[in-house]
């Protein structure tokens, strides 16, 4: 569980979302997240899917608009943000 962080039970990383920059820049990618077979346990389920939806559209948004790549949008700023909307980010 170290690997994580600081992460609790179903708290999805943005992470998951953007592949790393020698990959793919500018790519968000909420259906084919990155996680292992137990993550997925979580990722699968349909407003996690929902939630991993409207955070990669506020994140390409911020993106565009800061003319940065969606790998720098700063995840505090991002979090904020998805709080404001009234996304639940923690339990």
């Amino acid at each position: 569980m170290e690997q994580f962080g600081s992460l609790g039970p179903g708290q999805l990383p943005y992470r998951i979302v953007t592949p790393q920059r020698v990959e793919a820049t500018n790519l968000l990618v909420p259906v084919a997240a990155s996680a292992s077979h137990i993550g997925f346990g979580t990722v699968r389920l349909e407003p996690q899917w929902m939630i991993l939806g409207h955070s990669c559209g506020v994140a390409a948004t911020m993106a565009v608009q800061a003319g940065i790549a969606v790998q720098d949008v700063p995840v505090p700023q991002l979090q904020a943000t998805l709080q404001a909307q009234g996304q639940i980010l923690y339990e």
